[in-house]
């Protein structure tokens, strides 16, 4: 038989699906009442304890430093707007010794400098 131009009969992962058993091929054709489902549903909640596969964390992880992931961000950010206020400041002074316009009138061209 060909399918798709693959033989049926060849070693492929395809042709193994597709000579599979319509139940196991289809996933579950015969509802949550079957036996197969629930022996499925059994063997997972005997690997899990019956509690699901995710138990939420009760507490954000506290790192090495003692900082949570949370606690990084927030730094990291106001890290990067100081950097970027100092550069925008310096670039604007650069721009006024240039063109000899005064810093108070060019700021409000650099947006973290027109507060």
């Amino acid at each position: 038989m060909n399918f798709f131009g693959k033989s049926l009969f060849s070693k492929t992962p395809f042709a193994k699906i597709m000579n599979r058993e319509i139940g196991e091929r289809l996933g579950n054709p015969l509802g949550e009442g079957s036996g197969a489902f629930l022996a499925r549903k059994a063997a997972l909640a005997a690997m899990t304890g019956g509690r699901g596969f995710r138990v939420p964390a009760r507490q954000p992880r506290v790192y090495a430093d003692g900082l949570t992931r949370g606690q990084r961000k927030r730094m990291r950010r106001d890290i990067c707007i100081v950097k970027e206020v100092r550069r925008q400041k310096a670039a604007c002074e650069a721009m006024s010794k240039i063109s000899g316009i005064p810093y108070d009138a060019l700021k409000f061209q650099f947006g973290s400098l027109a507060r």
